[in-house]
């Protein structure tokens, strides 16, 4: 996932400053995003002397959501949010980061609660890079919001006589 930031049409921003969701402290991260395409991929910037121990991006999935919705102008119906820790050149956990529910408020605002994430295992982010260098959307299954569930027919019932 290194080479995401050379796509075209993608935003790379290095560092993404944000507070976390708990204790509101400052953290950063790399982030890489398509507001075209509504996915955005965050990864955990490696700690040195120089920048202490932050937060990190495992207490901002709200905030880290609110604000790439806003800043890029995408839907949170739209929005697919990747969280990234890149341990070594060639070790790394990617996540993709659901909620439970997101909208944008009546200010223009973008508010999503109840959020998880789900380790993507290698054969997942091996397809993940192939759509994603392709130009293509990622798979709807990774969404931070569940596509709302088609309504069901009302039951039709006759009375045969």
């Amino acid at each position: 996932m290194n080479s995401l930031h050379l796509l075209a049409d993608v935003t790379h921003v290095l560092p993404f400053h944000l507070y976390d969701d708990v204790k509101r402290q400052p953290t950063r991260c790399e982030l890489v995003v398509h507001p075209g395409r509504g996915w955005a991929v965050a990864t955990e910037l490696p700690q040195t002397l120089q920048q202490p121990a932050l937060i990190g991006l495992m207490q901002c999935h709200i905030t880290l959501a609110a604000k790439v919705c806003q800043e890029y102008n995408i839907e949170p119906s739209s929005l697919t949010l990747f969280t990234r820790y890149a341990y070594s050149d060639n070790y790394e956990n990617v996540y993709a980061v659901h909620f439970g529910h997101g909208e944008r408020d009546l200010f223009d605002g973008v508010r999503f609660v109840e959020p998880r994430r789900d380790m993507l295992n290698q054969e997942d982010m091996a397809a993940l890079v192939v759509q994603l260098s392709n130009g293509q959307a990622p798979a709807q299954v990774w969404r931070a919001l569940a596509p709302a569930p088609a309504p069901k027919a009302a039951a039709v019932t006759s009375k045969v006589r």
